[in-house]
C-alpha cells in the first residue's frame, strides 16, 4: 500500500531540487558524487545508501520506522526492506526485519492466516500495536518473494521462527484464498487486499501485479493457477494501456481501476486514474519478467506502449514530471526519482541502454550525502529512498 510523497513534503523538496540541478551537475560538495552512471559509482551509491537506510529507518528489532507516518510501520515497508536486504546480500538485516515482521504483523495468531496486517503504530492510549488488521496484497506478495529469494540463497531464519520457504508457502496459500478473485469468464486477478468486494465490479491496483514473482513463487507452490493469473494480468494490462472507460490511452497505467463481471475496465469511483505514486511501480515489476524470464508480453508492453511516451517527453521537455494523467498530461511541475526509476526499468527491458543510462544519471541528481546520511531526495522520504535504490539496483544488475 503506497504512501503518497506529496503529502509528506515532496512538493517543496522537489521544487528546491529543481533549482539546484545545475549546481549538483557541476559537482556539489554536499552530493559527494558525479551524476555519471558508471558501474563503480553506482555500486558505491547502492552500498552507502543501503547502509544509511538500515541505520536511520530500521530499528534494532527490525521495524522499518517511517518518519512521515509519525513513526508507524506498514507491511509494504517491511517487504521492501527484505527485498533490498536480499539484493544487498545482507542476511543479518534480513533476519532482523523478518523476525519483527513475523512477530508483530503476521495474522496467523489473530486471524488464522499468514498474511500481514498492513499498519502498525501508536494508538490513542499510547500503546504500540497493529492499528489495522486488513492486508495490502503488494506487501504480502513482496514479502513472500523476499522469503523465497532468501531461501534460495540458503539463508536461515532466527532460532524459533519458521523457515523462510515454509513461511512463504503459508503466505502464498493465504494470498490465493483471500486476495485473488475469479471472473465469470475465468480471468484470475489479484485484488488490493483481503477487504475486496464480495462480487464484481472489483477494485484493482495494477501496480500490485508482479508476473515475475508469480513465476518464482510457483516453484514453492506449484499449481495451474499461477499461469492463469499471469495470462489474465497481461491481458488486463494490455487493455489498460490502450484505453480506460472510453478514454484513449497513451501507454500509461492508472493508479486504480475496476473490472466488472464481463471483464470490462473502468475508472474506480473515488480513486484517481493518474499514472502516479501507485502506478509508477508497475514498469519496474514488468521489467523483472522481461529481464529475468524473457517474457515477450512484458517486453512488448514496455517497449511499444509505455516507453515511447516518456522518450518523447524527454526529447521534448528534457525532464519528466513526477505525476501524469492517464492521458499523458503532466500534473505537477517537479520531478521525482521514483518516476525515473520506473522509466529506467522499462528502458532496460526494451534494450534502450542509452536511455536507461540517462534515467540512471537523472536519479543520481537526487542523491545526497549529509553528515553520516546518504539518501535520495530527502532524508525522511521513505518512498523515494526505496524506489530510487530499486531502480539503480536493477540497472547495476543487483536485482536477480
Amino acid at each position: 500500500m503506497a504512501i503518497c510523497p506529496v503529502k509528506f513534503r515532496e512538493t517543496i523538496v522537489q521544487m528546491i531540487l529543481g533549482l539546484a540541478l545545475l549546481f549538483l551537475v557541476m559537482g556539489s560538495p554536499g552530493c559527494g558524487c558525479e551524476n555519471k552512471a558508471g558501474p563503480a559509482q553506482i555500486e558505491r551509491i547502492l552500498k552507502n545508501s543501503w547502509r544509511s537506510y538500515v541505520r536511520h529507518y530500521i530499528s534494532p528489532e527490525g521495524r522499518v520506522v517511517i518518519p512521515e507516518r509519525a513513526g508507524e510501520s506498514i507491511s509494504e515497508a517491511q517487504a521492501y526492506a527484505l527485498l533490498r536486504a536480499v539484493w544487498a546480500n545482507d542476511p543479518a538485516t534480513f533476519s532482523r526485519v523478518y523476525a519483527w515482521t513475523w512477530r508483530h504483523l503476521s495474522r496467523q495468531r489473530e486471524k488464522g492466516d499468514a498474511l500481514l496486517a498492513w499498519r502498525w503504530g501508536q494508538d490513542k492510549d499510547g500503546a504500540w500495536r497493529v492499528l489495522d488488521w486488513n492486508t495490502a496484497t503488494d506487501g504480502d506478495l513482496d514479502y513472500a518473494l523476499a522469503l523465497a529469494l532468501a531461501a534460495r540463497r540458503g539463508w536461515r531464519p532466527p532460532a524459533g521462527l519458521p523457515d523462510y520457504a515454509g513461511e512463504a508457502r503459508r503466505v502464498l496459500k493465504a494470498i490465493w484464498t483471500l486476495e485473488t478473485v475469479r471472473l465469470p469468464s475465468g480471468e484470475l486477478l489479484l485484488t488490493p487486499g483481503n477487504w475486496h468486494e464480495p462480487q464484481p465490479p472489483y477494485l484493482l491496483n495494477p501496480s500490485y501485479f508482479s508476473p515475475a514473482a508469480y513465476r518464482i513463487l510457483a516453484r514453492l507452490q506449484p499449481q495451474a493457477g499461477w499461469e492463469r493469473l499471469r495470462d489474465s494480468t497481461y491481458d488486463l494490462l494490455t487493455r489498460l494501456a490502450r484505453g480506460l472507460g472510453g478514454r484513449m490511452g497513451v501507454g500509461l497505467f492508472p493508479d486504480w481501476c475496476r473490472v466488472d463481471a464481463r471483464g470490462q475496465l473502468s475508472p474506480a469511483p473515488g480513486r484517481d486514474t493518474h499514472f502516479g505514486w501507485e502506478a509508477v511501480r508497475l514498469p519496474w515489476r514488468l521489467a523483472l519478467d522481461s529481464l529475468w524470464f524473457q517474457e515477450q508480453r512484458a517486453t512488448s508492453l514496455l517497449k511499444h506502449r509505455f516507453l515511447p511516451f516518456f522518450q518523447k517527453e524527454w526529447q521534448t521537455r528534457g525532464r519528466l514530471a513526477a505525476i501524469y494523467s492517464y492521458g499523458g498530461k503532466p500534473l505537477v511541475n517537479y520531478e521525482s526519482p521514483v518516476l525515473y526509476a520506473g522509466v529506467l526499468a522499462a528502458a532496460l527491458a526494451a534494450g534502450e541502454q542509452d536511455f536507461a543510462r540517462q534515467m540512471a544519471e537523472r536519479i543520481l541528481i537526487f542523491y545526497r550525502i549529509e553528515r553520516e546520511r546518504a539518501f535520495f531526495a530527502d532524508p525522511d522520504n521513505y518512498y523515494a529512498n526505496n524506489w530510487a535504490w530499486l531502480g539503480l539496483a536493477l540497472y547495476a544488475g543487483w536485482v536477480k
